[in-house]
């Protein structure tokens, strides 16, 4: 913890009663290094607090008075989120809380899994201190992910999803208390709810997407695809292709790992919805790729499928989408020389490019004069 960089930045310049809580101390304990981010817990007024951070380093503020809450983005990379301590409760299932000023302590209550609800204190009363007042230290060396509380995923059902995250980028097994609350929630968790939708986001973003689509899948979430981290598996290899489009990982994710119906209801962004779904036609352009006779057939067909659709065949096994991204399919004959060689502006000269390219695919023309001379006879006969 403290050779972290964030933690070496911030500490002499803290004034009150301050905690390092959440990931980078399970991190720390875990081994393992920790992101650009550092969640602080302040027994006190955290806009306060961080306002003289500010000053001090010399960077920007963005606070939340209202909510207790601060955020500092620190020059080359790295930010701070501070709060101050808070209890928190959930009027209704689902609702968002309501909270309340609080202590270290209480505020450590409030978190989702006890490997999340530890604190070291950086200055103050606490200071040099390890806080774990729920055992996350003792589960976290036994391989274990436990709720602090028995209701948590009642509270909130997207903590299941966020359990299945942890579990998966921490390689920790559900405690048996823990597994059974998740699994009498798992059957009506609903994409349509935004801090769902949301924590899958993150899921999906994560190297261990599949992993954790495995852990939903086996507690009985009913919208994760049977073979999910197969396809994961297959799409990730595609997408590594050097000459791949570029398409954000997790929306390929979306299609392949959770099913249409749920995708379509998502609280996800339309765009994502879009490549989930191109991703999942993948399939059936594998299966139409596999039957096209010429070389200019199969670039007709992939000239017109969306990025995604051409990952998703080639991780259906498609290898023509590999050939296809790898050739070079541009004729040597241009517009400009079929207008210097006469031929009027306008769309034969389109029609006659691409009778000029599917000719060059499928090998009946080479050179440019042979390309012109189709070009031209192609012009003129759909003038």
């Amino acid at each position: 913890m403290a050779a972290h960089p964030l933690v070496e930045r911030v500490t002499p310049v803290l004034s009150g009663d301050v905690s390092a809580v959440g990931g980078v101390v399970r991190d720390a304990l875990a081994g393992l290094s920790h992101g650009p981010d550092l969640d602080l817990v302040v027994e006190g007024d955290a806009v306060a607090e961080a306002a003289g951070i500010a000053r001090a380093l010399g960077v920007r503020v963005v606070a939340h008075p209202r909510f207790g809450t601060a955020h500092i983005e620190l020059p080359h990379g790295g930010h701070v989120d501070l709060v101050s301590a808070r209890t928190e409760t959930y009027a209704t299932p689902g609702a968002l809380p309501t909270v309340g000023p609080g202590t270290l302590l209480d505020d450590l209550a409030r978190r989702d899994f006890t490997v999340n609800a530890m604190a070291l204190g950086l200055r103050g009363a606490r200071a040099g201190e390890l806080v774990d007042p729920h055992g996350g230290a003792s589960d976290l060396a036994a391989g274990l992910l436990r709720a602090v509380r028995p209701d948590a995923f009642v509270e909130d059902p997207s903590r299941l999803v966020r359990a299945a995250r942890y579990a998966a980028r921490l390689d920790l097994a559900l405690a048996p208390e823990t597994e059974a609350a998740a699994r009498a929630v798992a059957p009506a968790l609903d994409l349509a709810s935004a801090r769902v939708a949301e924590e899958l986001r993150r899921v999906l973003d994560e190297d261990g997407a599949a992993g954790a689509l495995g852990v939903l899948r086996e507690l009985g979430v009913p919208w994760v695809r049977a073979g999910a981290a197969a396809a994961i598996a297959a799409l990730g290899g595609a997408a590594a292709h050097s000459a791949a489009p570029a398409v954000p990982a997790w929306a390929m994710r979306l299609g392949a790992g959770v099913d249409a119906d749920a995708v379509a209801v998502a609280a996800l962004p339309g765009w994502a919805r879009a490549i989930a779904a191109e991703t999942v036609a993948g399939a059936g352009l594998a299966g139409r790729l596999s039957h096209a006779a010429a070389p200019s057939e199969i670039d007709r067909i992939l000239r017109a499928a969306p990025p995604a659709t051409a990952i998703g065949a080639l991780a259906a096994g498609a290898d023509a989408v590999a050939g296809w991204w790898a050739s070079d399919r541009a004729p040597s004959v241009t517009g400009a020389d079929l207008v210097r060689a006469g031929v009027a502006p306008g769309p034969a000269i389109g029609r006659a490019l691409a009778e000029v390219r599917a000719a060059l695919l499928d090998g009946r023309v080479g050179s440019h004069d042979e390309q012109l001379a189709l070009a031209l006879r192609a012009a003129r006969e759909g003038a």
